[in-house]
C-alpha cells in the first residue's frame, strides 16, 4: 500500500511543513552531489555509543535532517507531506515546529535506550552493533506527527494506492485503521529487533515518536482547528405557488463536531416548518396555504437528533446537528 494524500484539507497553508521538507531535501542533495553523504552520516548521525558518553550531543538534532538514500528521503517526505499540514493547522506554525523538533529528540532517545536494552536481549549478550551505528532520518519526528494526527483526525480518509498481484486500485482508508496498523507493525518489529535481528530500521524511534505525539495531544487537550462554514449569501426569493408538494433543495456541510443543514423553502414562515431528525436522516416539511414542501436527505455522518440554531431567513432554512464521534 502506498498513501497518496488525505481527504482532509487544512484551513491555512502549512509553511513550516514546506520549509522542513525543503531543508531535508536540500541537505540530502548537498551531501549527495558533493560525494560526502557517507561521511555526513557518520559525522552528523546520532551514534548511541557517543551520546551515552555525553559526547556529540548536537547530533541528536542534526541527525533529523540527514537521510541514507533517496528512498529513505522520499518515504519520509511523503508521510510528512500527507500528515504534517493538518497537524500544523491545528498547532499553529511556531508550536508545530517546536512539537516536531522535540518529537525527533524524544524518538532518538527512545532508540538509544532500546540499544541498551538489547545488551541483555540479543543472542550474544553485551555485543550490540547498533551502539556504534549512527541513526539518521526524520522518521522519528514524522512519527510524532502521525501520532498526533491519529488522535486529532481518526476518521479522516487516506487515499491509498493498493497493489494486489497484478491488480492496482485506489481505496480510502480511515486514519484510525491506517495509522493503527502502521504503529502495530512498528511495535512488532521493534520487539523483534531486540532479539538481535536488526533490519537497519530504528523501529523504537518510530514507536517513541508516535507515542510522544499522542501524549502531547492528549495531555494538552489539543483540539482540531474548526473550519469556517461557508454560508451562501442572502438573496430574496420569489415564491412559486403550486398546489402539490415540492421537494426542497437540501444541502449539508460536515465539520469536525457538527453538521450544518440548509434548505430552500420560499414562501413559508418559520412556524410552518417542521423538522424531524434521526441518527442518519433529516426530514423537512412545510405548508403555507397552497405552498407545500416535503423532502428528506441522508446524512453522511451520524448525528444527535436534537436540532440547534434553527434560523429561517429570506426563504432559506438552516440549522445545526451535533456529530456522534
Amino acid at each position: 500500500m502506498l498513501p497518496l494524500h488525505d481527504e482532509n484539507r487544512p484551513s491555512r497553508r502549512p509553511y513550516v511543513n514546506y520549509v522542513l521538507m525543503m531543508v531535508n531535501v536540500a541537505v540530502f542533495l548537498i551531501f549527495l552531489l558533493g560525494g560526502t553523504l557517507f561521511t555526513a552520516i557518520n559525522v552528523y548521525g546520532a551514534t548511541p555509543f557517543y551520546i551515552l558518553r555525553g559526547d556529540r550531543l548536537w547530533t541528536l538534532f542534526t541527525s533529523m535532517f540527514i537521510h541514507a538514500d533517496i528512498m529513505h528521503l522520499a518515504g519520509n517526505m511523503l508521510y510528512l507531506w500527507i500528515f504534517g499540514d493538518n497537524v500544523e493547522d491545528t498547532f499553529g506554525h511556531a508550536k508545530y515546529l517546536l512539537f516536531y523538533l522535540l518529537g525527533g529528540l524524544v524518538a532518538s532517545w527512545v532508540h538509544i535506550l532500546s540499544t541498551l536494552l538489547s545488551i541483555w536481549t540479543s543472542p550474544i549478550p553485551f555485543v550490540i552493533y547498533e551502539l556504534k551505528t549512527p541513526s539518521v532520518g526524520a522518521s522519528g519526528a514524522i512519527s510524532a506527527v502521525l501520532g498526533a494526527y491519529l488522535f486529532l483526525y481518526p476518521h479522516a480518509k487516506i487515499k491509498t494506492l493498493v497493489f494486489y498481484f497484478f491488480i492496482v486500485t485506489f481505496v480510502s482508508i480511515p486514519a484510525f485503521y491506517y495509522l493503527g496498523f502502521w504503529f502495530l507493525y512498528q511495535l512488532v518489529m521493534g520487539f523483534v529487533s531486540l532479539t538481535g535481528l536488526s533490519s537497519g530500521v530504528a523501529f523504537w524511534a518510530h514507536i517513541g515518536g508516535f507515542v510522544y505525539g499522542m501524549i502531547v495531544v492528549k495531555v494538552l487537550s489539543v483540539k482540531p482547528r474548526r473550519k469556517q462554514v461557508v454560508i451562501p449569501a442572502e438573496r430574496p426569493v420569489r415564491p412559486f405557488v403550486a398546489s402539490w408538494a415540492r421537494t426542497p433543495l437540501i444541502d449539508t456541510i460536515v465539520e469536525t463536531d457538527r453538521v450544518t443543514v440548509m434548505a430552500e423553502l420560499p414562501g413559508v414562515s418559520e412556524e410552518d416548518i417542521q423538522v424531524d431528525v434521526s441518527e442518519w436522516e433529516v426530514l423537512i416539511r412545510a405548508e403555507h396555504g397552497e405552498i407545500r414542501f416535503r423532502g428528506g436527505a441522508t446524512l453522511p455522518v451520524p448525528v444527535s437528533p436534537r436540532v440547534r440554531e434553527l434560523i429561517y431567513r429570506n426563504g432559506v432554512l438552516s440549522f445545526t446537528l451535533h456529530r456522534i464521534l
